[in-house]
């Protein structure tokens, strides 16, 4: 398995197009074809399922998403301590981030610091934030963009509040409630539930309940998913209903709706995450950019 094989995966699982990926990587449609097709053999499984002309991502596909983007974190992490150790690389910034924070809220903060130093740059680094809070510790990442986490995260590092996104009910679009505009939390006692991975998303399963259990129930939860595009296509399959952020609609929901949430009114954090004692410099000024551009869309 190369390198060069996992970031071709990578861009086509987010293309769900060859022609999309092949144009983004530069390359012909046929050679990553090929490179697709050897990586699958070398695995043994089928990464992709192709039906009428488009691709989709197979249960292993998404399973192996997470683990390449972060053997290529890794090795970018790695290939850039030495560069700014041993070498001469400018200064950069080690940012992970959730699959929904790097348009409105990433790329405005980055071409701010641009403005502002030409001698910093940002690696960015899609990760769950499992594997943010892990390399945060072992001081392979500078910041962390996250929702909420377990408090003993919170007392472990910096936290500092970005913004306050509310929470919607994510319902399958052909649940009894799905032609509502807002639905009560209570009103879903009784309903199955999906909830991101406490091992993915720390203190993830914790949060949920402690929004269910003021309204009088606990939540039924019937499966937990490792990424936001895998819980909602669980709650677009019927599997079960789930509470996100209304900032996660701009995802993909094809099957599932969103909901507004009338009561109780909960909102999810959007956290900026740091080892204590580290936000100097240009890291602190991204930090500030990160803070103005989430306020510009709370």
């Amino acid at each position: 398995m190369e390198f060069h094989q996992l970031r071709y995966f990578v861009a086509t699982a987010e293309e769900l197009s060859i022609t999309g990926a092949a144009k983004r990587l530069h390359l012909s449609q046929p050679a990553l074809s090929r490179q697709i097709l050897a990586l699958e053999e070398e695995l043994g499984v089928a990464l992709f399922q192709r039906i009428k002309k488009r691709i989709h991502l197979t249960v292993a596909g998404r399973f192996f998403l997470d683990r390449a983007r972060q053997i290529l974190c890794d090795a970018e992490t790695s290939a850039q301590q030495v560069r700014e150790r041993f070498g001469d690389a400018k200064r950069t910034i080690r940012l992970g981030f959730l699959t929904i924070f790097p348009d409105d809220i990433v790329a405005p903060a980055m071409r701010a610091l641009r403005k502002d130093s030409s001698r910093t740059d940002v690696a960015l680094f899609e990760l769950s934030p499992k594997a943010q809070l892990d390399r945060l510790r072992d001081g392979e990442l500078d910041l962390a963009l996250l929702g909420n986490i377990a408090d003993e995260d919170r007392s472990r590092y910096t936290v500092r509040s970005l913004m306050r996104n509310p929470m919607a009910i994510v319902l399958p679009d052909d649940h009894r409630f799905a032609g509502r505009k807002q639905l009560a939390l209570k009103e879903l006692a009784g309903e199955p539930f999906v909830s991101l991975s406490d091992t993915i998303f720390p203190g993830r399963r914790q949060f949920l309940r402690g929004i269910c259990q003021p309204q009088g129930f606990e939540p039924a939860i019937v499966e937990e998913s490792d990424s936001l595009p895998l819980l909602i296509a669980a709650v677009s399959s019927g599997t079960g209903v789930a509470l996100l952020p209304v900032h996660s609609s701009k995802l993909p929901h094809s099957g599932s709706v969103f909901v507004r949430m009338k009561t109780p009114i909960v909102h999810a954090e959007i956290m900026a995450v740091y080892r204590k004692d580290s936000a100097q410099g240009a890291l602190a000024a991204l930090i500030e950019h990160l803070e103005t551009s989430a306020r510009a869309i709370a």
